[in-house]
């Protein structure tokens, strides 16, 4: 299904880089709905335009815009790279397709760089989760812990494509918590645009010499009720890329308490299904200790996943409660998921940042053996020392 309406603007709402929120009367029906631009072209009250309508009338969880195509009857031209040598086309062939400069492709400034395969992550940590909404409070918690640390988001393709949609990347942005963005694959609006998930990572660490990685997927993750049928799958072939590059992915399982979904309570089915059946390398899997009845729960439901050495748990005490609240203070964060605020749920927010904790506090141990080789950080062993490191460092 496609939906395409004519309409014409009523009011521009909100103006922030790379999004613009207008309010469009459409003419079939004669509502007055909001609907979002990602181009920099200029609306005013009476602008006739053309919007995408087909999620908002199947009811989706879209954040309940149309999407602008443009305006009718006129040409529009909007430069959204950051040179001028980009040629690879992202959205190929959909109606919206675009051009952008990729860090790798034969014209950048970048290119050569990129042909040498020994490149590596270097032991660079990699904070990697499925619901957007946990990034603020982990790249929060890198920042509160070590301020002096560059922190780059590296955004996948498995949910949303314009990166300009997430309010919480530009919030952390204008608060000076992130350095950089890379949108990888289909996404596009980054900072800098590559055409691959690995190349994504690589130019977090080379181009914009991140010292802590968050690969997080964008919002607008769906889900089907089916054991393979979410987004996050995405995430297997993210913990592959991190690891055979070298870095060390810290993986922030989806956890919630507060979610009515019984496939959704404690760890979600969906962090099971990656990491028990389609990661083939291993991670360090967060697990806050909250000191109660749902460290049992926790444990029943991670034992497969760590038996036999397949994924290293490392755990520490969960932040409390006094952290949580600070963090968000000192950022102008909120820290929202599935519409519910941390003091609802504050599970999934707490293993965020210990992850970001646990990241920062590796720093010393990572400096140690990355010079071993572009693989040994990322080897179950190394994983193993790690974590004990970081256990017997008090996290």
């Amino acid at each position: 299904m496609l939906r395409v309406a004519a309409g014409m603007v009523t009011e521009v709402r909100e103006k922030r880089p790379g999004v613009q929120i207008l309010e469009v009367r459409l003419h079939d029906s004669g509502l007055a709905e909001p609907a979002v631009s990602f181009f920099d072209e200029e609306f005013a009250e009476g602008d006739e335009v053309l919007v995408n309508t087909t999620a908002v009338r199947l009811h989706l969880g879209t954040g309940g815009f149309h999407i602008v195509m443009g305006k009718t009857g006129r040409t529009v031209e909007t430069d959204l790279s950051p040179g001028a040598w980009g040629h690879v086309m992202k959205m190929r062939y959909a109606p919206s397709q675009l051009a952008v400069d990729t860090v790798e492709e034969q014209d950048s400034p970048y290119h050569e760089r990129f042909c040498d395969e020994s490149l590596s992550l270097e032991g660079t940590p990699v904070l990697i989760g499925e619901l957007h909404s946990m990034l603020p409070a982990a790249a929060a918690a890198v920042a509160w812990a070590a301020p002096e640390k560059r922190l780059v988001y590296v955004m996948p393709d498995a949910a949303s494509l314009p990166i300009a949609l997430s309010r919480q990347v530009a919030g952390l942005k204008s608060a000076g918590v992130l350095a950089a963005t890379v949108t990888t694959g289909h996404a596009w609006g980054g900072d800098r645009e590559t055409v691959t998930i690995h190349n994504g990572l690589l130019a977090a660490r080379h181009v914009e010499r991140a010292d802590v990685i968050l690969c997080f997927l964008g919002p607008g993750v769906t889900g089907t009720g089916t054991p393979l049928g979410f987004s996050g799958m995405q995430l297997a072939e993210v913990i592959h890329a991190v690891s055979l590059l070298g870095g060390v992915p810290f993986f922030i399982p989806r956890l919630s308490f507060a979610d009515p979904r019984e496939r959704h309570f404690g760890v979600s089915h969906h962090s099971r299904t990656v990491l028990g059946r389609f990661a083939l390398r291993p991670v360090l899997l967060v697990v806050p200790a909250f000191g109660d009845g749902r460290d049992d729960i926790v444990r029943s439901q991670t034992a497969d996943l760590i038996r036999g050495g397949s994924h290293v748990p490392v755990s520490g005490p969960a932040p409390d409660h006094g952290h949580l609240e600070r963090l968000e203070r000192a950022f102008g964060l909120s820290f929202v998921t599935m519409g519910r605020h941390w003091r609802e749920d504050p599970a999934p927010f707490q293993a965020a940042v210990l992850a970001g904790d646990l990241a920062v506090r590796s720093a010393p141990f990572l400096a140690g053996c990355a010079s071993g080789g572009k693989h040994r950080c990322a080897g179950p062993d190394t994983l193993a020392a790690l974590a004990l490191f970081l256990t017997r460092s008090g996290v």
